[in-house]
């Protein structure tokens, strides 16, 4: 059974997940968010985790496009060129600017990635991640991202997600 049943679940869970540190955050968006939620408690280092995040991907000043099969869907990211406000923009089902890196994998790859479950040298080398344009700008990318494997088994719990965390 495939993590994400059409693309509307994918941009819902991984969206929104990638919006989360485009703009510096606080414990009062979380709990907007989420605080109905009975899971959700506030952990101390969340936030500054959640804005670091954002800080380290601003800085990559790079466009990429995730472009996904099983289901079919498209998240652009740009940190060059961010909408006024945000250290980077997410854009969901169409990619309005140039980009430097197109990423290119499954639903289910991207489910496992976001939880820290894939080695991408080896998901790169067996063809289940391929990329296109400057890898150099691929491996810049993925320490700043990494932090936020951490958060996403959390993220899942607190949007009621229960089936996706059980598949991780």
């Amino acid at each position: 059974m495939q993590a994400f049943s059409d693309s509307e679940h994918l941009y819902r869970v991984v969206g929104e997940f990638l919006q989360v540190p485009t703009h510096p955050r606080t414990y009062e968006d979380l709990r907007q968010w989420w605080g109905a939620n009975s899971a959700y408690h506030e952990e101390g280092d969340e936030i500054d985790l959640i804005n670091d995040i954002g800080r380290k991907v601003a800085k990559t000043k790079m466009s990429a496009e995730f472009v996904f099969s099983e289901p079919e869907a498209l998240i652009c990211m740009d940190a060059q060129n961010p909408k006024k406000g945000e250290q980077f923009s997410i854009y969901l089902g169409h990619s309005p600017i140039p980009v430097t890196l197109s990423v290119k994998t499954t639903g289910d790859m991207a489910h496992q990635f976001w939880a820290g479950n894939v080695s991408v040298t080896a998901a790169i080398m067996t063809g289940k991640i391929k990329t296109k344009g400057s890898k150099q700008k691929a491996l810049k990318l993925l320490p700043r991202i990494a932090p936020a494997f951490a958060l996403y088994p959390r993220y899942l719990e607190l949007i009621g997600e229960e089936r996706l965390l059980r598949m991780l």
